[in-house]
């Protein structure tokens, strides 16, 4: 993410669609060490690797740090805004971490142009107190998905298929997914990756995230489950670079739910909308 990537297809999608609850102080500090790691062990294979070009170095891609603006919770009205890490990262053609997302790579053709991957993305969930719609139910707990994605295409287009489930007893659901991308260089500073996708959320899914239980309902507030459910999400990452080093990362991801999830008593807007903006480093 990402990544809504063909080996770097399913980079294209990650949590785009599910993006209310704000992250804990923990997973941040977490993800930020795992990204200074990333960098020191870049810097470290670039000194290995500086007589044989850069043909040769295993970490490549963007590593930075922003603020990201995003809905409270998926289908709400309100907006927060926090600091995440961003990483768009490739390790040789065995992994990659695309903003949301990353993958592991344990099947591919010899041209590496179809791969199969082991995928994980998160999926945040809210509180009680992220929207008016929201008072008096029960908090929806975030989850990771993890499941497999066939990639077709290369570093510059693809197209992929995948199948992800909650792995940490939340929803206990799952979703299909497909997604296509194409990279564009503008200029020799400046690129953009586009993408699209299209998801297929089973039932358990859908009803804990977008449901209300029977011991929730009030008198604006009826039982509601919105069953299996599409939604539609897009986006556009961009990257400046500048200096020896240097890049400027920012991107803009909208998720259009699905008519059962609008329905529900909870939604309050169809289309969810995230912002970023942030600095960062090419390797």
């Amino acid at each position: 993410m990402s990544t809504d990537r063909s080996q770097g297809t399913a980079r294209a999608s990650a949590c785009r669609h599910d993006r209310a609850c704000r992250p804990t102080r923990t997973r941040f500090v977490a993800c930020c060490v795992f990204a200074v790691v990333c960098h020191v062990a870049a810097g470290e294979t670039r000194a290995e690797t500086a007589d044989t070009g850069s043909d040769s170095k295993f970490v490549t891609g963007r590593l930075g740090v922003g603020a990201l603006m995003d809905s409270r919770y998926s289908g709400g009205a309100g907006y927060q805004t926090f600091p995440v890490p961003l990483a768009s990262l490739e390790f040789g053609d065995v992994a990659y971490i695309d903003y949301w997302q990353a993958g592991l790579y344990v099947l591919s053709n010899q041209a590496k142009t179809l791969g199969l991957a082991i995928i994980a993305t998160p999926r945040l969930g809210f509180n009680s107190s992220d929207g008016p719609r929201l008072t008096g139910m029960m908090a929806r707990k975030s989850s990771i998905e993890t499941g497999l994605s066939l990639d077709y295409g290369s570093d510059t287009a693809g197209l992929s298929l995948g199948y992800l489930h909650d792995i940490t007893g939340a929803s206990e659901g799952g979703l299909v997914r497909l997604l296509g991308f194409k990279r564009v260089e503008i200029t020799g500073h400046f690129g953009v990756e586009a993408f699209v996708g299209l998801e297929r959320m089973d039932s358990r899914l859908a009803n804990y995230y977008y449901g209300v239980g029977s011991n929730e309902t009030t008198a604006t507030r009826p039982f509601y489950q919105p069953g299996t459910a599409t939604d539609l999400n897009a986006g556009l990452h961009f990257n400046y670079d500048f200096g020896q080093r240097s890049t400027i990362l920012f991107g803009y991801e909208a998720t259009r739910l699905g008519d059962s999830l609008v329905n529900s008593p909870i939604v309050e807007r169809r289309m969810s909308n995230l912002f970023y903006l942030g600095y960062g480093w090419r390797l």
